[in-house]
């Protein structure tokens, strides 16, 4: 009777420790393929804001302003900045 306690005992300990690492192995293929799902909507918003950023294009329906890349726009003002600065003086 003894023996059949402990067997019995045992069999239920190796069910639920498979049955807890069956569901901790579901649970970490599950957080991998959350993890490396791509969110198409977001992908594309971001591919055309680059794209707008990046390229010369028409500002406007007229075609009478136009965009021009953002580190252009960068040079620029930074050159047209730059000259206004004051200058540091030694003492």
């Amino acid at each position: 009777m003894t023996i059949g306690a402990v067997s019995g005992f045992l069999l239920l300990v190796l069910a639920i420790g498979t049955e807890a690492w069956f569901l901790r192995e579901v649970q970490h293929e599950t957080a991998i393929k959350w993890d490396n799902a791509v969110v198409q909507p977001l992908t594309d918003q971001r591919g055309e804001q680059l794209a707008r950023i990046s390229n010369y294009r028409w500002a406007d329906k007229d075609k009478t302003r136009i965009a021009i890349p953002i580190d252009q726009a960068m040079k620029i003002v930074a050159g047209r900045n730059s000259t206004t600065a004051p200058s540091a003086k030694a003492e």
